[in-house]
């Protein structure tokens, strides 16, 4: 038997999606289990032991790559599909490849293409049992065990990213501080860069034999390039530079990470780095790290939680976190992390 699990369409997303797919392996050991994912996050599923195969989707269909994947799927003649998706089309494409039956939530229209509708089970908090609730309806039953968020690097990615940070005049021996100073998901969830900015100048002035690495993809490369704006050349602005496998590998080899809600940050702490997270518009206990040594900073405001991706007023919720304090808790965890 196969099954095909269309993962989240968020980098955040996906890593915390990865619980309930370990989760789906533990209770059906014996079936093949293949992700289907967006391109742009599939590289997150890499290395994933549980997961058999691989199959990136198109970031954006059009009616050429919308038929050509529903050929290649119906071709697997999957058995069972399961949808992290709330998206009717995501349920229409399962249902035109043919697969046996799809399970997902009864959303957005879509319950009659779903074979197995899945209901919304008690509000657990965090955003993994979303997830790990589908799961648990098709094994008939819950599970007391903790299934882990990790990320798998290589023997050859490591290696990759050595030879990497040596080419770029970093070797191995001097510790890297990572910072991703955007936010995909839009200009709400980030902290101003003119703190980001001020909290880097202070921590290279107190880490001469360190490095710092700004991380982010090619749609973040602008408000990144605001952020390194006269830095110094300690400061090394990678956004859009690497590919996002090539950040995991790269980001594996820091020490610590300071970021806000953002994939970057669950990948941080996938990966199992210690790091400062900084939320505002979002809620910490639905997408709070789930793995690692973390200082969550949260103040909130009244007109949180907003979840809108750029803020129409003050920004309050993000800008009443001082560069003090951030710089404190990452002076913190960079000092148990040892010299």
């Amino acid at each position: 038997m196969s099954t095909v699990i269309r993962s989240p369409n968020w980098i955040g997303d996906g890593i915390m999606s990865l619980p309930a797919i370990r989760a789906y392996k533990h209770h059906f050991p014996n079936e093949r289990l293949v992700v289907a994912a967006k391109r742009y996050l599939a590289d997150i599923f890499l290395n994933v032991p549980e997961i058999d195969e691989l199959i990136p989707l198109p970031d954006r269909w059009t009616p050429r790559s919308f038929f050509s994947s529903l050929r290649e799927f119906r071709r697997r003649r999957f058995d069972r599909g399961v949808l992290f998706t709330n998206s009717f089309s995501s349920a229409l494409f399962f249902r035109l490849a043919g697969i046996g039956s799809s399970a997902g939530y009864s959303r957005d229209g879509r319950g009659w293409l779903l074979g197995e509708r899945v209901p919304p089970g008690p509000d657990r908090g965090h955003q993994q049992y979303y997830y790990l609730q589908i799961i648990e309806h098709l094994a008939g039953n819950g599970s007391s065990r903790e299934f882990p968020a990790t990320l798998v690097v290589s023997a050859a990615e490591t290696a990759w990213a050595d030879a990497w940070l040596r080419e770029q005049g970093l070797d191995h021996g001097r510790p890297l501080l990572a910072v991703s100073p955007s936010a995909a998901f839009g200009g709400a969830k980030a902290w101003p860069p003119d703190r980001f900015r001020e909290l880097i100048r202070s921590w290279v002035a107190g880490h001469a034999h360190g490095a710092v690495l700004l991380l982010g993809g090619p749609a973040e490369r602008e408000r990144i390039a605001v952020v390194a704006t006269g830095l110094p050349g300690s400061v090394r602005n990678l956004a859009g530079l690497l590919s996002l496998r090539q950040s995991i590998a790269v980001l594996s080899r820091c020490r610590l990470f300071v970021g806000n809600d953002s994939g970057m940050m669950h990948i941080a702490a996938a990966l199992g780095l210690p790091l400062v997270a900084i939320f505002g518009p979002t809620e910490p206990n639905r997408t709070a790290p789930l793995a690692g040594r973390f200082r969550l900073l949260h103040h909130g405001a009244d007109c949180a939680p907003c979840r809108r991706r750029e803020c129409p007023v003050d920004h309050r919720c993000m800008t009443v976190v001082s560069v003090d304090e951030v710089r404190t808790a990452a002076a913190e965890l960079w000092e148990e992390t040892g010299e």
